[in-house]
C-alpha cells in the first residue's frame, strides 16, 4: 500500500514539475481590438531564445513586475493552456550582445 502511495505522490510531483517553464527572450506587446464591441485586450509574447517557442503573458503580470515591451527577460512560470505563462519569478536582463 505504501509503495502505491509513494508512486502516486511521485507521479503528481512530476506532473507539477513539467508544467513549470523557464523562458528567456524579448517581450513584445500584443494589442487585440474587437471593433464591434470596442474592447481591446493587452498581452505580451515572449519567444524563447533556446527553443524558439512563443509564450503569452497577461499584461497585468508584466506591469506588476515593472517590465515593458522591448525588455529582455528571464521568466520562470507555470504554463497554462494556450501557452499562457503565469509568472512565478522574473529577472530583467541586458540586451543580447551587451553581456
Amino acid at each position: 500500500m505504501f509503495r502505491i502511495l509513494a508512486l502516486l505522490a511521485g507521479l503528481h510531483f512530476s506532473l507539477f514539475v513539467q508544467a513549470e517553464e523557464v523562458v528567456t527572450g524579448t517581450l513584445e506587446e500584443i494589442i487585440v481590438e474587437d471593433f464591434e464591441s470596442g474592447k481591446s485586450e493587452h498581452r505580451f509574447s515572449l519567444k524563447d531564445e533556446q527553443s524558439g517557442n512563443y509564450y503569452f503573458i497577461d499584461a497585468e503580470d508584466i506591469k506588476k513586475k515593472g517590465m515593458k515591451s522591448g525588455d529582455r527577460v528571464k521568466i520562470r512560470g507555470e504554463r497554462r493552456e494556450k501557452r499562457m505563462l503565469h509568472i512565478t519569478e522574473s529577472q530583467k536582463l541586458k540586451p543580447e550582445g551587451d553581456e
